[in-house]
């Protein structure tokens, strides 16, 4: 059995006139685990923000058995989407990223696209499991640039895979066991971000031990950490703490 200990979790937008173009799953019991997911809709492209809605909405309503097959999951998600955009011509070019999270008694499932990222805490630090769908990252694994040559090239934020009619669906599927995820507390604590919210952590990716390990103080530090300084875009974060028993 999983138990929900706490959830931190905040979702703003970079301009209140624009709005927030991120979406999300606050966790939510399905079967014997738990489901959470965070989705960004893509630029300022019309529809972004339902297509964001469409795909976190339709996460709340699949099976635990469907969820754990990544395949499935994202396959039926995106046959949603693309009904939505049949229905409006104006939204054709819409799209979004999706980062989502199952955990049961066992494991932790994610299924990945786009630039949101997972983090699980290891120790001391947060070890980011997810990598990100952009110009850059596939630079680097190809071994083109190196990552202080990136720095100074345009794409960081140019993506290369999202939910969207347009785009052959490619993403990633991780599973963990939980046995490799338990702190020395018993407990698993899982982080999704949107990149407006990861932005600021990659920057700084240090707070003390007790804040990593208790996910609503965690939420209120990278808070203010961005409200500080000037967003760079929507800044989404949901940090959850899980126990086994």
């Amino acid at each position: 059995m999983i138990n929900l200990l706490n959830c931190g979790f905040f979702s703003c937008p970079k301009d209140y006139e624009r709005g927030n173009q991120d979406s999300y799953v606050l966790p939510t019991k399905i079967g014997e685990g738990f489901v959470f997911a965070v989705a960004d809709g893509v630029g300022s492209y019309e529809g972004a923000k339902e297509i964001a809605d469409t795909a976190t909405s339709a996460l709340r309503s699949t099976t635990n058995e469907s969820i754990m097959d990544i395949e499935k999951t994202f396959l039926s998600l995106k046959e949603k989407v693309d009904a939505v955009i049949d229905t409006r011509s104006e939204w054709s070019n819409a799209a979004t990223t999706l980062s989502f999270c199952y955990i049961d008694h066992k494991s932790l499932y994610v299924g990945h696209i786009g630039d949101t990222r997972v983090y699980v805490k290891k120790g001391t630090r947060l070890q980011l499991i997810t990598k990100d769908h952009t110009q850059h990252q596939e630079l680097f694994d190809d071994g083109i640039y190196t990552k202080k040559e990136l720095r100074e090239l345009p794409g960081k934020n140019t993506l290369t895979a999202a939910i969207s009619k347009n785009v052959a669906l490619r993403y990633q599927s991780v599973e963990l066991s939980l046995s490799d995820l338990v702190d020395e507390n018993g407990l698993i604590t899982v982080y999704i971000m949107s990149d407006g919210a990861h932005h600021f952590w990659e920057k700084r990716p240090r707070l003390s031990l007790e804040t990593i390990s208790k996910a609503p103080k965690f939420a209120a530090s990278l808070l203010r950490r961005i409200e500080r300084s000037e967003p760079i875009d929507d800044y989404t974060l949901i940090a959850v703490s899980f126990k086994a028993s």
